[in-house]
C-alpha cells in the first residue's frame, strides 16, 4: 500500500446499521450480502438511538480490526508506515468523534489529543513512536 493514512469511518443516522437489525427485502440479495458485513458490530438488544449510535461506532471499530488483518496491512502499521484512525460523524451535531484505543472510546475531536487510533492497545504513530499503556 502506498496511501497514509486510512480512515475506517462511519456516521449517526446510518441507513445500513439500522438495516442490519431490520432486516433487507429478501429480494435484495446483494444488499443482504453486505449487511452481513456488520453482524459482529450488532448487539443483542432492540435498535434504540443509543444501540444504533454505538453499533455504528462498533462497525467502525470492526473495520480497523479487518484492516489490521491483512498482513501488508498490519507490517506497515508496525512499521510506522502507516496510521489508521477511526472516526465517526454525528449528523446532528457535526462532530467527529475519534477512536481512542487506549481508552476504548469514541471521543469528540475537538477535545481529542490525536486525530484517532487503531485497534490495538500498542500503536505506532507515523512518526515512529509507540503508544500504549
Amino acid at each position: 500500500l502506498k496511501v497514509e493514512p486510512i480512515v475506517a469511518s462511519g456516521h449517526s443516522h446510518c441507513g445500513a446499521i439500522r438495516a442490519a437489525y431490520e432486516g433487507a427485502p429478501d429480494e435484495a440479495i446483494n444488499l443482504q450480502a453486505w449487511l452481513k458485513l456488520a453482524d459482529e458490530a450488532l448487539l443483542p438488544v432492540q435498535p434504540s438511538a443509543e444501540a444504533l449510535r454505538r453499533t455504528e461506532q462498533r462497525a467502525v471499530v470492526l473495520q480497523l480490526e479487518r484492516l489490521m488483518a491483512y498482513p501488508m496491512v498490519k507490517r506497515q502499521v508496525e512499521a510506522g508506515q502507516l496510521s489508521l484512525y477511526g472516526w465517526h460523524y454525528g449528523i446532528e451535531d457535526g462532530e467527529i468523534h475519534v477512536f481512542d484505543a487506549q481508552q476504548g472510546d469514541f471521543l469528540p475531536a475537538s477535545v481529542a489529543s490525536h486525530p484517532g487510533t487503531g485497534p490495538y492497545r500498542e500503536y505506532v504513530e507515523h512518526d515512529g513512536q509507540i503508544l500504549c499503556d
